[in-house]
């Protein structure tokens, strides 16, 4: 059996008892902050992508992180309206539940001089970055021979 419990914006108290409460002798506890991506989150996101979109991501993914602009429009394939589709997904998935409220965008445009040159996933260094999250995600999907 499975049992999940979402606090929004808990206190330390609030965890630290929560938890004592969850630990019995064969209870496996994990707890996941609100604003980080986890492998069952990223793929989630990524089913509900646009087709255009998930192959964007993957490029991403698969760039390590951040993929160019001209690469992404490669063989004469447009951006045109894909990237809008990463905050509206995100944004729908809150609205109605599925995804925290604190959970941040995984991918960032650059953009110099009005022009795309690139997008990132944001928090390069940081516990929030989501590369590991959508690698481990979408693993069956990326190429391994990089």
């Amino acid at each position: 059996m499975k049992i999940t419990i979402t606090v929004e914006n808990p206190t330390p108290e609030v965890l630290e008892k929560l938890l004592a409460l969850a630990t019995t002798p064969t209870a496996v506890v994990t707890a996941v902050p609100d604003d980080r991506w986890t492998p069952e989150r990223a793929r989630s996101y990524y089913d509900r992508l646009p087709p255009r979109a998930q192959q964007i991501l993957i490029q991403v993914v698969e760039g390590e992180g951040e993929c160019g602009a001209d690469e992404l429009k490669a063989n004469g394939r447009s951006l045109r309206g894909s990237t809008g589709a990463f905050r509206r997904v995100l944004s729908e998935g809150k609205r109605t539940g599925l995804w925290p409220d604190a959970l941040p965008v995984p991918l960032r445009s650059h953009i110099v001089g009005g022009q795309l040159k690139k997008l990132e996933m944001p928090g390069c260094g940081s516990e929030q970055y989501p590369l590991t999250a959508f690698e481990e995600a979408l693993g069956d999907l990326v190429p391994r021979d990089r």
